[in-house]
């Protein structure tokens, strides 16, 4: 990932100001930005002559930093931003960026600074053990004094800050007191072409994906097969195409392996086909996920456009993304209410989390038609004459809700209409690993239909917990009471930190100290977990909140909406889809241990008892929205299990012991 402009130190200095400008410009048209040239520029003729004074005065006292390198404007393409300067030491990376004219050091421009860092540390592959001092340089800082810390031992130092007539000093000062506890030999040329292999949260995809940016630029090799499988799929839709089928392509996914991503993915390959060429939509009824892509959408677009002087207000912009990203029961009102005959203007469509199609009873009740979800999509599709297909992304053990049967709703349908195909991964039909042991039939594939096997279909990396790609195994092992087997896999969780702990305010100190940059955190809590109440946590996001979803999510570090502020509870139906780096989980009493069979009991509170559920697809629920809370988090994740109160019989001690003794035995560290 080459920077816009490198050097030695001691050849910057001796380079003339105007040819390293022009050698910015030309880096940044070919990097898409040519609209802005003109402000970029003008603030390259601002900030490069104080690089150079800096530069110039850091050589003068020390000239045995000739030899360093010198990076201007180094692309993370994963955060769509630039580090301004980054100078390059035998032993250490000085990550520094400038606010020109600043007068004090904003809380937004601290967490920029560092996560500048830990970016670099997490996805840039000649970085993951090198010591990283982050500096933020206030040029007119009113105090004009340094604030830094001689803790070296933290392979990210805590960002320093400074004025620009301290900055050379402030650097020299760090390279005569750093620790030896970094044992390390940097090239800075060889880092500098070293690979960066970020992995996106959804919500850095999709705004890179819509602003027409790359996005193989922000996902990392080891994910291939997330590329191979999206690729497959267009692939599969153009054939649906040329041969004039009418096709359904089934894609599995282990939680968190990307398969949101992978449509998105889709949606961007075919972004500039014609309607006959099979552009593609995505489709999803998870509403919190819908609401969530689309807002941040909007709100990148509105701000791009803003920096290039385009009038486009915001109300324009959201209503514009309706047409890409639909809530699927949206979708199904204009072409089942609203327009019976019309075929839709899309021909493929990705429908996300297509377990959670609803059955045959809820289609009565929303449309009238006793018919299920799958159902009702595929007759709205081949009123397309010549061909249609839909993409159904598939999760591995997320139904969560009354009327979720799973993916046997897409195999049943297909029975109903043989004139459809489908092409699928192997561990959909045979509900083997990735679908939770769900399958698409019931006693194998009917003669009557036709099913096509595709492994390049089946997502079995994850990648949102990028640390570990053993989560979810482990996650699988505590639900499926096998505690000794969630031992032995806890043992390869090192860089994922997983955490017990007894009380919710040190549940979150724990995860704001864990949370730094613009990373994000937040609670979690069953709907069902009632007497959480009793522990401060009364409060929890629901579908209805529509606003204030998209605020918890989205808004920064220090704003009390955001998920930041650890006042309020997502539950399994606001928080199923999304993601946080950390998680803090809070465990409640509707699913706890079963003193006398030593697995699992699954509860509901009736008035002022706790009553056992019998149901079988009821305790799957319970048990699926677990595994949604264990699988949410990319970096790590803090399990609360409350001490409970021998007064209440709602929530006696020894139930709530029973369970952090188990998740002891699963190897979680406490």
């Amino acid at each position: 990932m080459p920077a816009y402009y490198k050097n030695t130190l001691c050849g910057f200095i001796k380079e003339n100001l105007k040819i390293i400008n022009n050698d910015l410009t030309s880096h940044y048209s070919r990097d898409g930005y040519y609209q802005l040239l003109g402000t970029q520029s003008k603030s390259w003729e601002d900030s490069l002559p104080i690089i150079y004074d800096v530069l110039s005065e850091v050589y003068k006292h020390d000239n045995s930093t000739g030899e360093w390198g010198v990076l201007l404007e180094y692309p993370l393409y994963r955060l769509r931003k630039r580090i301004d300067l980054m100078l390059i030491s035998e032993n250490r990376l000085y990550i520094i960026e400038l606010k020109v004219g600043a007068t004090e050091a904003g809380s937004s421009d601290l967490r920029q600074a560092e996560e500048y860092a830990l970016d670099l540390r997490d996805f840039h592959k000649a970085s993951h053990d090198l010591p990283m001092s982050p500096i933020l340089c206030c040029t007119s800082l009113i105090k004009n004094n340094t604030y830094t810390s001689s803790d070296f031992t933290k392979q990210v130092q805590p960002v320093c800050v400074t004025s620009r007539s301290k900055l050379a000093e402030a650097i020299l000062k760090i390279n005569s007191q750093a620790s030896s506890n970094f044992n390390v030999s940097i090239d800075w040329e060889s880092w500098e072409r070293a690979s960066y292999e970020p992995v996106p949260t959804i919500i850095e995809a999709a705004t890179t994906i819509f602003a027409g940016h790359n996005v193989e630029d922000i996902t990392r090799s080891e994910a291939e097969n997330l590329h191979s499988c999206s690729q497959e799929v267009v692939r599969l839709i153009h054939e649906a195409r040329d041969k004039s089928v009418k096709r359904i392509i089934v894609v599995t996914g282990v939680p968190g392996a990307g398969k949101t991503l992978a449509g998105l993915h889709v949606v961007h390959q075919t972004k500039d086909e014609s309607n006959s060429a099979g552009k593609v939509i995505y489709l999803s009824g998870n509403t919190p996920l819908v609401l969530v892509i689309r807002e941040a959408l909007a709100q990148d677009e509105y701000n791009r456009c803003k920096a290039k002087g385009e009038k486009k207000t915001l109300g324009d912009i959201r209503h514009k993304l309706q047409t890409r990203i639909q809530h699927v029961n949206d979708f199904l009102k204009e072409y089942y209410k609203n327009d019976l005959k019309n075929p839709p203007f899309e021909y493929a469509i990705v429908f996300d989390e297509a377990q959670r199609a609803w059955d045959h009873k809820h289609g009565k009740d929303k449309f009238g038609r006793d018919a299920s979800e799958p159902e009702l999509i595929m007759k709205i599709m081949e009123r397309h004459k010549n061909w249609a297909a839909i993409v159904c992304l598939v999760g591995a053990g997320q139904e969560i809700n009354v009327g979720e049967p799973g993916i046997q709703q897409w195999g049943d349908a297909l029975i109903k209409n043989p004139e459809w195909e489908m092409v699928a991964s192997p561990n959909a039909v045979d509900g083997s690993s990735g679908t939770a042991g769900t399958a698409l039939f019931k006693e194998g594939v009917p003669n009557s239909v036709r099913v096509l096997y595709n492994d390049a279909l089946r997502l079995s990396v994850p990648i949102r917990s990028y640390r570990s790609e053993m989560v979810s195994e482990w996650v699988d092992a505590v639900l499926g009471d096998r505690p000794e087997d969630a031992f032995e896999i806890s043992k390869q969780l090192d860089a994922y930190p997983i955490t017990l702990v007894r009380s919710i305010n040190e549940c979150r100190r724990l995860l704001k100290t864990l949370t730094g940059g613009t990373r994000r955190c937040g609670l979690l809590a069953s709907a069902g977990a009632v007497r959480l109440v009793a522990e401060g946590l009364g409060v929890s996001l629901t579908v209805q909140d529509k606003d204030k979803i998209a605020h918890w999510y989205l808004k920064p570090h220090g704003d009390y909406r955001s998920s930041n502020s650890l006042e309020v509870t997502a539950n399994e139906y606001t928080s199923q889809g999304l993601e946080l780096d950390f998680t803090g989980i809070c465990w409640g009493g509707d699913f706890v241990r079963d003193a006398g069979k030593k697995g699992w009991c699954f509860r509901r509170l009736h008035k002022t008892t706790w009553q056992n559920v019998r149901d079988l697809n009821t305790r799957r629920y319970v048990l699926n929205k677990y595994r949604v809370f264990l699988t949410r988090a990319r970096e790590g994740m803090v399990l609360f299990v409350p001490e409970g109160d021998s007064g209440d019989s709602t929530r006696v001690p020894g139930t709530y012991e029973a369970i952090a003794s188990y998740l002891k035995d699963c190897g979680v560290a406490f």
